[in-house]
């Protein structure tokens, strides 16, 4: 519907969009940077964000940059609240059959990591999202995993993203052993106001708007409401073209928006 009412090439600000047509602001880029150069050294970072802001998409657009022949990815968000479940995940992704004991399954998939480096220079990518929510164990047992050979030699990247308690978190005295293994560290903030304008110019370009599509106290109203978050931008936006295609407008203007923002809980 919107498609014809703005003529669209098609519907804008997708989750789906591809990593090659995201808006690539400083922040983005820079903690882009900095994840890719943990891919390559090896050890932990911790990458952190408020909701909304991009920091899973950062990961996808590394992980789009990882060859298969020097590194592996192991992707965990979720099932993350026993230590025996995240060694059963890491080891079905490395592609091994878990043991049955705990501690027979984390020899395991240790040596399996320690292997994979030592004998073809595979370095694992251990993502963990949703860090925020991990338990102490298991944050503990992240750094263990790292202190194979001695301490002397890292055979994985683990990349530690989550929101912003997890910066807290890791400042309390039981997490120092970690926190000093912590190399690379990045907090990804909200857009600034030029940067969330620009970023919806950026989403109506590629969808090919041959006109004006938010007038100018409706998108400042957006900008506004959203406070720099992508996501809400998205949320926002995305409605109040809707609820103007079915007002049979042509332009979406303030009203349509402060509607939207009544929906959302958000005036």
């Amino acid at each position: 519907m919107i498609q014809a009412t703005f003529n669209l090439s098609h519907i804008p600000f997708a989750k789906n969009i591809s990593t090659e047509q995201l808006f690539r602001h400083e922040q983005f880029t820079e903690m882009l940077r900095r994840m890719t150069m943990l891919f390559t050294n090896r050890g932990i970072g911790l990458f952190t964000g408020e909701v909304g802001c991009g920091k899973s998409t950062v990961v996808r657009t590394a992980l789009r940059s990882v060859n298969a022949q020097t590194h592996r990815p192991v992707y965990l968000y979720r099932g993350l609240d026993e230590m025996g479940s995240m060694y059963k995940q890491i080891a079905l992704q490395l592609g091994i059959m878990p043991m049955y004991r705990k501690s027979d399954m984390v020899r395991q998939v240790i040596a399996t990591i320690a292997e994979l480096y030592t004998q073809q220079k595979i370095i694992t990518l251990l993502i963990i999202d949703e860090a925020h929510l991990l338990k102490a164990d298991i944050l503990d047992e992240i750094r263990l995993i790292h202190n194979s050979n001695y301490d002397s030699t890292d055979y994985l990247a683990t990349v530690l993203v989550g929101q912003p308690p997890l910066k807290k978190t890791i400042t309390y005295n039981k997490f120092l052993p970690l926190r000093q293994r912590i190399s690379v560290t990045y907090h990804l903030n909200a857009l600034s106001r030029e940067d969330s304008y620009h970023y919806v110019k950026h989403h109506l370009d590629l969808v090919k708007a041959p006109q004006k599509v938010f007038m100018d106290n409706a998108l400042e109203t957006i900008i506004s409401a959203a406070k720099g978050i992508p996501r809400m931008i998205n949320t926002i936006a995305l409605k109040a073209m809707y609820l103007a295609a079915e007002r049979k407008m042509t332009v979406v203007d303030q009203e349509c928006v402060i509607a939207v923002l009544g929906e959302l809980g958000l005036k």
